[in-house]
C-alpha cells in the first residue's frame, strides 16, 4: 500500500466544508462481481514486500467470485488469506514465506475521476497482522507518491495510532481498542514540505496527525467491524475529498472535515484505478516486517481468512464523476513525442502532458541548436560511465494501433557512440534496439550531422511491451561510457491506424462509424462507409490485442453493416470488456472501441 515514513510538515491545511449544492447524482458505474473481467489478479511478493515489509505472497487463485454468506443469489469478490508455504511461495530473494493472500487491481480496465465511490465490504477477524484495504492509485506514470493514493478503508493499524485518536468518533479514551474495532482511511500525495531524511519520497499523508487535530478513525467496541458488512464511501470532486464509513445506517466521517484539493495536492484531479487486497504483517501493523522478526509481534490472525467485497459503485457527486473502461483512448495515424513542425494527429506537450527526464545525473545541458522549430533536446555526458534519458507521458499513452508503424527521430551524435533507443510501458517492461558505432542503422547515417532513424514498431516493442499503456514512448540509453554531446529532435510515431477520421480526404475514401448499440449485450451493428465497392477485412480484437473475430467480404459503395454477436471465431461467447473493431480496405484503415456488457 504505502511506506509510512511521513513528515510533520506534511499537512498544513485549512479545512473547508462540503459545498451546500453538493449532492449524490446518478449511478454511472457498478461492479457487482458476477465475474472478475474488470480486474487483474497479481502474483508475488513485490519489491521488499510491496515496499511495506508485508509477509504474504499474492496468488491469483486466492481471488475468486463466491456467494455471499447468508445472501442467496448474491456474489462478491472473495480474497482469501492462508497460512501456507511451499515451492514458489517466496520473497524476491527466494526466501520462503509462510502466508498467501490475494490482490486485485483495475489498472487498464477501469479508472475513475471524481464522483461518490461506494464499496460494501466484509472484513475477517484480523486480530494482529491482518491489513485489509480497498483503495485507489493514480493512473499517472509518476512514481508513488506523485501519482497519488486514496485509501477508502484499511484496518489492522498499530495500537499507538488507535490510542492517539480514541477520544473521538466512538472511542472511549482508555487506550484499549483492538484492531477489529477500528477502521480508518487515508490519502497521500507529494509535497516538497514533506521531504526530510526520514521521508525522502515527500509523501504527505492525511493520516499523519501527531497532534490529534484531524484524523478521526471510527471505533465500535460493542459491535466489532468484522464478519459483517459495512459501507465505505469516498465523496470526491475537483475541490475536496471526504471519506466516511456507514455503520447501522449512520455515516461517520473519518476526518474532521473534508480535505481541500489545491495546487499542491492536484494529484487528486486526475484519474485513479481501484485496488483491493488483504495484506499480512508489515509497517502499518504491530506485526513484524519482512526479513526482520524482531520488528514486531508474531502474526496471530486466524487462518484461513476471507474478505468479501460485495460491490463497488460510482455515482455522480456534486455534478461530477467519470468512469473510463479499458485502456486509454488509442491514438492514430501519427503522434508527436517531441516535435515542432511535423504535423501529427496528437502530441505530448512538455511539462503539460509529458516530462523529460535525465536518469541519475548522467547528462547535463548541451549546446547543439534544434533541427526544426524553436525547441530541441541537447545534452552532454557527465562522466558517470553511462547515460540515460527519456520522454515520459504523464498519463499512460495508447499507441496500440501503431503496431505496423514506425518510431522516427532525428539525432546529431558522434559516430563513435553506441547507443540504444527503447520504450517502457506502464507495467515497467522495457525493450531497446541498438545503434552500433560507425554503422548505418535503421537509416541513420553517422556522419556527424543531423540524421533521421526510422525504427519499425515491431522491432522496438519486443515481446512484452504493452502498446496500450506506454510510460516512456522514447528512451535513449548508452552503457559504454563514451563521452559525447548530442542533440535530439523531431521525435514521433508514424503510420498508425486512422481511428477518428477527421481528414476530409480520408473520409471521402472510407469511414468506420461507432457501432450501435454501444455498450451492447447480445448483438451490435458495426457500421462503415466505403467510397466505392470493394473488399474489406474487419477484425475484432480484445484489449490485449488478441484477435477475437474476423469478417471478410465485398462491401458496397456507401453504407455497410456487419453484425457481431459477441462470439469469437470458434463460436464461443467472449467475456464482458472492451474490444476494438479494425477495418482495413484498399483506401486505408480505421478502428473503433466497443464495450460488451453481460
Amino acid at each position: 500500500m504505502k511506506l509510512l515514513l511521513l513528515a510533520a510538515a506534511a499537512l498544513t491545511m485549512v479545512m473547508g466544508q462540503i459545498p451546500a449544492q453538493a449532492q449524490v447524482g446518478n449511478l454511472i458505474w457498478e461492479e457487482n462481481f458476477d465475474d472478475l473481467d474488470n480486474w487483474i489478479l497479481l502474483t508475488g511478493n513485490g519489491s521488499w514486500g510491496w515496499g511495506n515489509g508485508e509477509l504474504e505472497y499474492y496468488k491469483a487463485e486466492n481471488v475468486t467470485v463466491a456467494p455471499v454468506p447468508g445472501e442467496p443469489g448474491n456474489t462478491a469478490m472473495l480474497i482469501s488469506a492462508k497460512q501456507e508455504s511451499g515451492p514458489g511461495i517466496t520473497d524476491q530473494w527466494g526466501n520462503p514465506l509462510n502466508y498467501t493472500s490475494g490482490r486485485a487491481i483495475s489498472k487498464s480496465k477501469v479508472s475513475i475521476k471524481y464522483g461518490m465511490v461506494e464499496a460494501r465490504v466484509q472484513i475477517p477477524n484480523v486480530d494482529l497482522g491482518g491489513w485489509p484495504a480497498v483503495w485507489l492509485l493514480g493512473t499517472a506514470n509518476y512514481n508513488w507518491p506523485r501519482s497519488g493514493e486514496i485509501d477508502m478503508m484499511e484496518m489492522g493499524s498499530k495500537q499507538s495510532f488507535r490510542d492517539l485518536h480514541d477520544t473521538h468518533n466512538g472511542g472511549n479514551g482508555l487506550n484499549n481498542s483492538d484492531v477489529n474495532q477500528v477502521v480508518g482511511a487515508n490519502a497521500i500525495y507529494y509535497s516538497d514540505a514533506a521531504i526530510n531524511p526520514g521521508n525522502p519520497s515527500g509523501a504527505a499523508s492525511l493520516s499523519f496527525d501527531p497532534d490529534d487535530d484531524y484524523v478521526r478513525p471510527y471505533y465500535n467496541y460493542a459491535n466489532p467491524l468484522v464478519d459483517r458488512f459495512l459501507i465505505y464511501r469516498l465523496y470526491w470532486d475537483d475541490s475536496s475529498l471526504r471519506l466516511v464509513v456507514e455503520d447501522g445506517g449512520t455515516e461517520y466521517d473519518l476526518y474532521e472535515t473534508p480535505f481541500p484539493i489545491d495546487s499542491e495536492s492536484d494529484e487528486f484531479q486526475s484519474p485513479f484505478y481501484l485496488l483491493a487486497n488483504l495484506a499480512i504483517g508489515g509497517a502499518f501493523t504491530d506485526a513484524y516486517n519482512l526479513g526482520d522478526p524482531g520488528s514486531g509481534a508474531p502474526v496471530s490472525m486466524p487462518f484461513p481468512a476471507d474478505m468479501y467485497i460485495d460491490y463497488i459503485r460510482v455515482y455522480e457527486w456534486n455534478g461530477q464523476g467519470e468512469v473510463h473502461l479499458g485502456p486509454p483512448d488509442f491514438e492514430s495515424a501519427s503522434y508527436g513525442i517531441y516535435t515542432d513542425l511535423t504535423p501529427t494527429n496528437g502530441e505530448l506537450v512538455a511539462q503539460v502532458s509529458s516530462e523529460i527526464y535525465v536518469w541519475e545525473g548522467t547528462l547535463t545541458d548541451g549546446s547543439i541548436p534544434p533541427l526544426e522549430g524553436a525547441n530541441g533536446l541537447t545534452w552532454q555526458t557527465t562522466g558517470l560511465g553511462w547515460f540515460g534519458g527519456g520522454i515520459m507521458a504523464i498519463q499512460p499513452l495508447n499507441l496500440f494501433d501503431f503496431g505496423a508503424g514506425d518510431l522516427k527521430f532525428s539525432i546529431k551524435i558522434p559516430a563513435n557512440v553506441t547507443f540504444k533507443i527503447g520504450v517502457i510501458d506502464a507495467w515497467g517492461n522495457q525493450f531497446y534496439v541498438q545503434f552500433p558505432a560507425f554503422q548505418t542503422t535503421y537509416g541513420l547515417v553517422r556522419d556527424g550531422e543531423w540524421g533521421q532513424a526510422c525504427i519499425p514498431v515491431n522491432d522496438i516493442r519486443g515481446t512484452a511491451i504493452d502498446l496500450r499503456m506506454l510510460q516512456y514512448p522514447f528512451v535513449i540509453l548508452e552503457e559504454n561510457g563514451t563521452a559525447c554531446e548530442f542533440g535530439l529532435d523531431d521525435i514521433y510515431w508514424d503510420a498508425g491506424i486512422v481511428t477518428a477520421v477527421d481528414d476530409p480526404g480520408v473520409a471521402s475514401r472510407m469511414q468506420l462509424l461507432s457501432n450501435a448499440p454501444n455498450p451492447f449485450n447480445a448483438m451490435t451493428q458495426i457500421r462503415f462507409d466505403l467510397a466505392s465497392a470493394g473488399s474489406y477485412d474487419l477484425v475484432i480484437y480484445d484489449e490485449a490485442g488478441r484477435r477475437v473475430r474476423s469478417f471478410r467480404g465485398i462491401g458496397s459503395a456507401g453504407a455497410n453493416t456487419v453484425n457481431w454477436d459477441g462470439r469469437d471465431d470458434a463460436g464461443t461467447s467472449v467475456a464482458s470488456g472492451v474490444y476494438f473493431s479494425r477495418l482495413q480496405t484498399d483506401a486505408g484503415s480505421a478502428a473503433q472501441k466497443m464495450v460488451l456488457v453481460k
